[in-house]
């Protein structure tokens, strides 16, 4: 099953949402600074790649 580009472009887009509330938060927290914040090339890379292929087995051991 193929996934169309719209449906790609929605996903990017939600991401890029979630990484804009996330700089909020982070400057929320950080008493404004963004000194230390995940660049979003990071950010994307651990929300779409890293979280499902770093541990096969899934969060609750099972596959």
């Amino acid at each position: 099953m193929s996934i169309t580009y719209e449906n790609r472009r929605v996903y990017f887009d939600v991401i890029q949402r979630r990484y804009e509330d996330y700089i909020s938060l982070y400057r929320d927290l950080n008493g404004g600074s963004i000194a230390g914040l995940v660049s979003f090339d990071e950010f994307y890379w651990h929300l779409t790649y890293y979280t499902k292929y770093a541990n096969p087995t899934g969060s609750d051991g099972r596959r």
